[in-house]
């Protein structure tokens, strides 16, 4: 009875994996750049974060994952250059990703940039033998894949626009992952920004989309309100059937921010998810998007 229960634990935790196989973030809308290489450089000097997301229960088939990057604009040279760690846990499988980005600006008149990012690195995956237990067998396919326990070369790309009141951009930031086709996993980002109160306040409606490597598609749609300087509060759906509230706090140079889903119904592996995030810039005017820095599009 075990061994079957463990087997249906097994193939839930291989969809899973299947259909989101790449670690997520619910904060992108305050980091861009952990969706789309395209945003490498996003913000004008250094600023580096880190973070952890994790579901807010116990199961076979949790979902974990943690993460650190950095993030650098070269202003005089129309680059950006970053860098990142991500450590993903689904069930007894575990995956780390390190890679570093690069990006080309062209900046127009008027306050609009094109940027043009990759990132390469390495993706390693495999399962901890300490979670096994001894109903696992050993020769299921899906222990027994090409797919798991190897390093392979990554690559990924993506472009960004953004303006006073635009953010938006396409990428494919898993394109490539050692000799498997190209990745069907590639994702949309669209923000507006409306200033309000002599640019006191920014109200942000934006919209997310993702093609999942299942062949699926996710969309969520968000409203952000933000008093400049100080906080920012976000609501949104996803196609899911997904709540999205999200904060985040400011105080001079270090930003926290807190992002919270809650699914509906009883959907594995989880009903519910929190993800945490601490951002530190370093600079004058790292507040500010970088070619275009100004008062009024300051973070």
């Amino acid at each position: 009875m075990k061994r079957i229960l463990f087997l249906i634990a097994l193939g839930c935790a291989s969809l899973t994996l299947q259909a989101q196989q790449y670690p997520e973030s619910q904060l992108y809308m305050a980091n861009p750049y952990m969706m789309n290489p395209g945003f490498t450089g996003y913000l004008t000097d250094l600023s580096i974060y880190a973070g952890a997301q994790s579901p807010f229960s116990l199961g076979e088939n949790e979902v974990r994952n943690y993460y650190v990057g950095i993030n650098q604009s070269l202003e005089n040279k129309y680059l950006g250059v970053g860098g990142k760690i991500m450590y993903d846990q689904r069930a007894f499988f575990e995956s780390i990703y390190l890679d570093a980005s690069v990006s080309y600006r062209a900046v127009m008149s008027n306050k609009h940039v094109i940027s043009m990012g990759a990132d390469v690195g390495l993706a390693n995956r495999t399962y901890n033998i300490g979670h096994l237990t001894p109903y696992v067998d050993m020769n299921d396919p899906t222990l027994s894949s090409d797919y798991y326990y190897q390093t392979s070369f990554k690559a990924g790309f993506g472009v960004a626009y953004y303006s006073e009141v635009i953010e938006a951009g396409l990428a494919a930031p898993f394109l490539v992952e050692g000799s498997e086709d190209f990745s069907n996993y590639y994702n949309g980002y669209l923000a507006y920004k409306i200033y309000l109160d002599n640019d006191r306040w920014i109200l942000k409606p934006n919209l997310v989309a993702a093609h999942l490597p299942d062949g699926t598609v996710q969309a969520s749609g968000h409203v952000m309100f933000e008093r400049r300087g100080m906080f920012w509060g976000q609501v949104g759906y996803d196609t899911s059937n997904s709540l999205h509230l999200a904060t985040g706090w400011m105080v001079q140079s270090y930003e926290i921010f807190y992002g919270h889903r809650l699914l509906s119904g009883d959907q594995l592996p989880y009903t519910s998810r929190g993800e945490v995030m601490l951002r530190i810039h370093l600079g004058k005017s790292n507040k500010r998007l970088s070619h275009i820095a100004s008062s009024r599009n300051k973070k």
